[in-house]
């Protein structure tokens, strides 16, 4: 197997944990200050190593970065609000339908063809999606948890067509260590930064979310982008639902129904021809 592909599994698997690590955490601290401590770690991993790398110019596009570490910032929250209301399981899976918009967005704003059976494949993900949020079942469905995570979806699909913009011009890791950067400001102007109170397991686990779950597997997936192809790399990275699926499973009990399972796996197939098409006309960003 390819390195890269290689370096986009290990990601994917170490993204995946990390939803489920976040989790855990939240019974003790609060979604919107691990959101914080997450972009705080990211980035003081990540702005080093871009300096380090010499790739921290922005050609003049710095505004445009704010605005991108702004995305990451509501991207963070709400995803997070969505994986600790809905379950980690159908919080990840919803949020990777974002290929869906994203496709959307390719033909109807920029006019790109798109094949039929694309859009075959994307009406089956958001059918296998409904099956995982079990939508029937409206008195279970939790509605604020169901709005994170569809503003999660519009939040990712933002990311990655404004990560495409700005990948025409930027480096990737120039983008993402400005991206967390500006995300990290933000949260410290919105919560004042304090040092909480909570065991050191609890440390432990936040120090894995901003650096294990989120500083490596992006720079894993800088690495894996500079030896195979966009295309490869998307496809790969569904693997991500499926760790976080079985992770929570094993680790917090959440366990899935032989329906949702088969929802999921109706995702993770139809998400692979999306990104085939996808991939063709923007690059994977991280």
């Amino acid at each position: 197997m390819q390195r890269g592909l290689v370096l986009t599994m290990v990601a994917a698997t170490l993204a995946g944990v990390g939803g489920v690590v976040a989790v855990d955490v939240f019974t003790t601290v609060d979604p919107t200050v691990v959101a914080q401590y997450r972009s705080v770690i990211a980035a003081a991993v990540l702005v080093p190593i871009a300096h380090w790398r010499r790739m921290t110019m922005t050609a003049g596009r710095l505004p445009q970065l704010a605005l991108f570490g702004a995305v990451i910032a509501a991207l963070t929250i709400t995803f997070y609000w969505s994986i600790d209301r809905l379950g980690v399981g159908p919080g990840v899976t919803l949020q990777f339908t974002a290929s869906v918009p994203v496709l959307g967005w390719l033909r109807f704003a920029q006019g790109r063809a798109v094949p039929t059976k694309t859009w075959v494949a994307a009406a089956l993900a958001v059918a296998g999606t409904a099956v995982m949020l079990r939508a029937w079942d409206i008195d279970s469905l939790d509605p604020l948890g169901l709005m994170a995570g569809i503003g999660s979806m519009l939040l990712y699909a933002t990311y990655l067509l404004f990560g495409e913009h700005l990948g025409r011009r930027l480096p990737d890791l120039t983008i993402i260590a400005y991206g967390f950067a500006v995300s990290a400001l933000i949260w410290v102007v919105v919560i004042p930064p304090s040092i909480i109170e909570a065991p050191a397991i609890v440390w432990i686990q936040i120090g894995w979310v901003g650096l294990m779950a989120t500083a490596v597997p992006f720079l894993l997936m800088v690495m894996a982008l500079s030896r195979v192809d966009s295309g490869s790399v998307g496809v790969v990275a569904t693997l991500e639902p499926v760790v976080a699926a079985v992770t929570a499973w094993v680790f917090l009990g959440q366990s899935l129904t032989p329906l949702q399972v088969i929802g999921g796996t109706m995702v993770i197939g139809s998400l692979i021809v999306v990104q085939r098409t996808v991939a063709t006309t923007i690059p994977a960003q991280v």
